[in-house]
């Protein structure tokens, strides 16, 4: 968790500073490492690539309501705005990334209250 506590303080310098490809990529790997972090709690083994992480943790805590829906989804979002981002160059609009992180600081704290219980 602290990989993903560290990436997203990362976000939202780089945001201020003017660095929306950059934010949206450190937002994606502080959910990355928050998704992680609760696989890893609960003794799941970790797949090798991105998608497999990510449909895991779907898997395991979106489908069985541990992780709300709607977190779930954000962490797929945020993965495809930062493929666009890296790879293409088309940044997600500036305006969007202060709500994508506000929702990244909800999917942060539902990760830690997980991994808590």
């Amino acid at each position: 968790m602290e990989q993903a506590e560290r990436s997203l303080r990362s976000s939202k310098v780089l945001l201020t500073d003017g660095d929306a490809a950059g934010a949206v990529n450190r937002l994606y790997y502080a959910l990355y490492h928050a998704a992680r972090s609760a696989l890893i709690d609960s003794l799941t083994e970790i797949p090798k690539s991105h998608s497999g992480l990510i449909a895991a943790f779907g898997a395991k805590f979106v489908k069985s309501g541990k992780i709300a829906l709607s977190l779930g989804k954000l962490l797929n979002r945020v993965e495809h705005e930062r493929l666009l981002a890296d790879y293409s160059g088309d940044a997600t609009n500036a305006m969007e990334i202060p709500e994508l992180i506000r929702q990244g600081e909800l999917f942060l704290a539902a990760v830690r209250a997980l991994i808590r219980r």
